[in-house]
């Protein structure tokens, strides 16, 4: 999960703390410029944040994938 808070917004820390608490595996990025329309104050760091969220967690997926077909293939040389 990819929780994005404006530095000058009205979610503060502890919140966004809350919010990641509450899942596993949460990132938190702070745009310490933008207000509380941090999406329209500064686009190109949003779009960066989630364009590196995205890539770690599709990095993720293909290696939890990668090893799981390694250990189907383990299991089938023993059979």
């Amino acid at each position: 999960m990819l929780v994005v808070r404006a530095g000058k917004g009205m979610l503060k820390q502890l919140e966004a703390d809350r919010m990641a608490g509450r899942h596993g595996a949460t990132r938190i990025a702070v745009i310490p410029d933008a207000g509380h329309d941090v999406h329209l104050d500064d686009p190109a760091a949003v779009y960066g944040e989630m364009a590196a969220f995205l890539a770690e967690a599709t990095a993720a997926e293909s290696e939890a994938a990668a090893e799981s077909e390694a250990a189907a293939k383990e299991a089938g040389a023993g059979a």
